[in-house]
């Protein structure tokens, strides 16, 4: 057999593990994601998994279970976002969890394979494991996460969008689109500010771009593109719109240098995504500091409300720092 196929073997029997760990809200315990890491990390030492080595001599931890150790095993599986710093270690709780793991894996029709196949194989069979555990850590943990940032009430896009990024993947994408759409909503009340899924294309709802207000067309992307510049705003200009392509400020020169390459100056306006998003707060909040903090506030919240009513992801959700 391969170690994928052994692993296959063991995996019904730790989800029914990791299910029976959820606690009445069905959140799953950050321990209990710690502890199936590490219990498989044992497994490379002894297996069948004996309690007398998988606990401490003391007998109140859990062997080897520690946020460094935790941390280098998530990275390992490609996923470097933050978790628990003790990741377990200190939870009484966490011994229980590795119990009843150790009987789940020892029982598994998984047990005797692994035994049969030489060290390099096992390992390949605790790798697959291990990943495994960390994908269920992505849906439930990482995933469900909150965008946080410690935000400078007076440069707070772009420290949203940092923030954001560490997500990887189209976050700082849909993040910028939705702070744009939550400005636009609050500095134009009386206009109807459309709301979609950042995978919602233009075309599928005969947008002339990401928004529309009275006949000017918002462009929102991350990096711009000639194809943007060429078609889409050269396509507004035709209909009668005007095209604004909002970047970050680090793509702002290579976007009027693009829209300088297509003869389209001063037809075609380019601006940096925080100074759009964080002029207008501060014009709303009357420049002074007690009302930018208040605007930015209300602005999370719009955001936050936006980003709820049409994204599946609710790890696209901005946690409001305590210091607004």
């Amino acid at each position: 057999m391969t170690p994928q196929e052994i692993a296959d073997l063991f995996i019904p029997d730790m989800a029914a593990w990791y299910e029976n760990a959820r606690e009445p809200n069905g959140s799953i315990n950050r321990n209990a994601m710690a502890v199936g890491l590490i219990m498989i990390e044992h497994m490379g030492k002894a297996f069948p998994l004996d309690e007398k080595r998988y606990v401490t001599k003391k007998g109140g931890q859990v062997s080897l279970l520690g946020g460094p150790r935790v941390k280098r095993i998530i990275a390992s599986h490609g996923e470097t976002r933050p978790f628990s710093s003790e990741a377990g270690r200190s939870s009484r709780g966490s011994i229980d969890h590795a119990r009843q793991l150790a009987d789940t894996l020892n029982n598994s029709p998984g047990a005797s394979a692994y035994l049969s196949v030489s060290g390099d194989d096992q390992e390949e069979v605790r790798d697959a494991l291990q990943g495994w555990v960390v994908q269920q850590m992505k849906a439930d943990y990482f995933d469900q996460q909150r965008i946080k940032a410690e935000v400078d009430h007076t440069r707070p896009v772009k420290f949203l969008l940092k923030a954001a990024s560490v997500r990887g993947g189209t976050t700082s994408g849909a993040v910028a689109q939705h702070l744009v759409g939550a400005k636009l909503t609050l500095r134009f009340p009386g206009e109807t500010v459309h709301n979609e899924s950042y995978t919602t294309a233009d075309q599928q709802t005969h947008r002339q771009g990401d928004f529309q207000i009275g006949d000017t067309a918002f462009h929102v992307t991350m990096r711009p593109s000639n194809s943007l510049i060429s078609d889409r705003c050269r396509a507004n200009l035709t209909a009668k719109f005007r095209p604004v392509v909002l970047v970050p400020e680090e793509f702002a020169d290579v976007a009027r240098g693009m829209v300088a390459l297509e003869n389209l100056d001063g037809q075609v306006a380019v601006v940096s995504i925080e100074d759009f998003v964080g002029t207008n707060i501060e014009e709303i909040g009357t420049f002074s500091e007690k009302g930018i903090r208040t605007e930015l506030k209300n602005l999370l919240t719009r955001y936050n409300e936006r980003v709820k009513a049409v994204e599946p992801d609710p790890g696209l959700l901005i946690e409001i720092p305590g210091n607004l």
